[in-house]
């Protein structure tokens, strides 16, 4: 069982590859919510967890919280192939 830590911004429309969005901007997300986010994981059959009161490391100033996924190694999805699958989830 392996985790994979996932930021909002990862797949926030708004924000830049430098400031850490991992998606295409077609495939990005506007204003992700980690409610959102968790809601998704979970209708997708995946393990998640909220941690709130967290920062983003670029992003130290601004509290956004992350999800924590559980991943089963024979299920073998990279961490950008599960952001993509959110992605297309959410929009």
């Amino acid at each position: 069982m392996k985790e994979i830590i996932i930021w909002p911004v990862y797949i926030d429309v708004e924000k830049s590859r430098k400031e850490g969005r991992k998606v295409p901007k077609e495939l990005g997300v506007k204003n992700p919510k980690l409610k959102n986010i968790f809601n998704a994981l979970k209708k997708m059959g995946y393990s998640a967890e909220i941690v709130k009161n967290k920062s983003y490391p670029k992003e130290h100033w601004e509290i956004s919280g992350y999800i924590k996924v559980n991943i089963d190694d024979e299920n073998n999805i990279s961490k950008l192939g599960l952001i993509k699958k959110i992605c297309r989830y959410l929009n």
